[in-house]
């Protein structure tokens, strides 16, 4: 018995461990800055989980009605509460219910739900829009922290058929910024690969140099270091604790084979004694009251054997449970790792193409600077935001920090090209 209390409480004491390592992670994605005060309207998505409870994770559009449906609640109206009053009134109406949770086996697990173990975090804010000057017009997802130039960059850059009659100096810098940000995805990837293979057993030297910043290049190289030795630590402590429950399982039962000897042995010396009572009663020489205890005796011997056969059944089991789960590991480890392989090798192709794709633009855009030399106006922007007053429009520029919701409004200047010179700056040489 002190060996099944041991073995709860050190699962017990893993499961607050793990609900530890989930706040940590959640506390992550509240907003900080001005989206702390950024009030919830129709179009966001919200994130609501329980650590410990794995299967209740629920993700809530805020409808047209400014309403959500939770499930153990029903409808919620959230549209024009700040992210904080949001996770008070959905963990104060998650608060005491009962979610019931089908195990595996069958069985069904009945959770409190406690007011301070519901997390809620922003799962997608509501799109901002860009128009204009730009290559590809239309509704972009928002990301926290994102600006003007941001926006612009995922819609493609400024309007490409403007530019390619007017500036092509405009055209060329977005290509080169691309170029670059390509070549650091492509050693990302590169470095997930190494690390990857590594962690299948392959014996990867090096990752081949590319042309990226020596302070990026060491910084993906020390992250992906310590991706792999957090992985292989975890793996390590899950099949420790793995481990000594098995030790204690076994432990257990050669305790109840002892057991089981000796109650087998009180089993047979009551049947004997009853059998005896049982010949001298029919002889007149044993007294009934003395049959019946002899009965009762054997009985209760017989009971007590049954029980401890039961119990050493059970943690036989759950011993093989423990087991099966100890050799997975390495399998559904090795499972994950290839599959992430795959996807990064794909990657790394679509990213190669790209790169190939923007070299050339470069080397066309090059020549065109070889013949023009514009003057370098900037785009006159202009944000436009709805507030609870009402909507606004901001004068922008392109590090004019963006809301969920905003439009972005681009219009490109359209430069006199009559004081062009025959000549420009020649652009920079391609890294090998």
């Amino acid at each position: 018995m002190k060996l099944s209390k041991s073995l709860g409480s050190a699962c017990s004491l893993a499961m607050v461990s793990s609900r530890l390592v989930l706040f940590a992670g959640t506390v992550a994605l509240v907003p900080a800055g001005a989206l702390a005060e950024y009030k919830l309207q129709p179009g966001d998505t919200l994130e609501v989980s329980i650590p410990g409870i794995s299967e209740f994770r629920q993700r809530l559009l805020i409808g047209v009605d400014g309403e959500v449906n939770l499930a153990l609640v029903g409808e919620l109206r959230l549209s024009g509460l700040s992210i904080h009053q949001a996770q008070e009134l959905l963990a104060g109406n998650l608060a005491n219910k009962q979610y019931r949770q089908a195990t595996s086996d069958g069985r069904e697990i009945t959770h409190l739900i406690q007011a301070d173990q519901v997390f809620v975090s922003v799962a997608e804010y509501r799109p901002i829009y860009v128009y204009g000057d730009v290559a590809r017009p239309g509704e972009y997802l928002f990301r926290p922290g994102m600006t003007v130039r941001q926006a612009v960059a995922v819609a493609g850059g400024y309007s490409i058929a403007q530019v390619r009659v007017t500036n092509p100096l405009v055209e060329a810098t977005d290509f080169r910024a691309e170029y670059r940000a390509l070549w650091a995805q492509f050693a990302t990837e590169q470095v997930r690969i190494w690390r990857l293979r590594t962690e299948l057993g392959e014996k990867v030297e090096h990752v081949e140099n590319v042309p990226v910043p020596e302070a990026l290049a060491e910084r993906l190289k020390q992250t992906a270091v310590g991706h792999l030795e957090a992985r292989r630590t975890d793996s390590e402590k899950d099949k420790a604790l793995l481990g000594k429950a098995v030790e204690e399982a076994s432990l257990q039962l050669e305790l109840l084979a002892e057991k089981k000897k000796k109650d087998e042995e009180g089993n047979q010396a009551d049947s004997d004694d009853y059998e005896s009572v049982r010949k001298l009663f029919q002889k007149g020489l044993a007294p009934t009251t003395r049959l019946s205890e002899a009965r009762r005796a054997m009985l209760l011997s017989s009971t007590q054997l049954l029980d401890t056969v039961v119990q050493a059944s059970n943690i036989e089991r759950q011993r093989g449970e423990y087991i099966r789960q100890l050799n997975k590991i390495d399998s559904e480890r090795q499972i994950a790792a290839l599959g992430e392989l795959q996807e990064a090798y794909m990657n790394l192709a679509q990213v190669s193409a790209r790169l190939e794709g923007t070299a050339q633009k470069l080397a066309l855009t090059g020549q065109a600077q070889s013949t023009l030399l514009v003057a370098a106006d900037r785009p006159d922007i202009a944000v436009h935001r709805m507030r609870e007053q009402g909507g606004e429009t901001l004068p922008g520029s392109e590090d004019l920090g963006l809301q969920p919701g905003d439009v972005v409004e681009i219009v490109l200047p359209k430069p006199d090209f009559a004081g062009a010179v025959a000549s420009s700056p020649p652009a920079p040489a391609m890294p090998n």
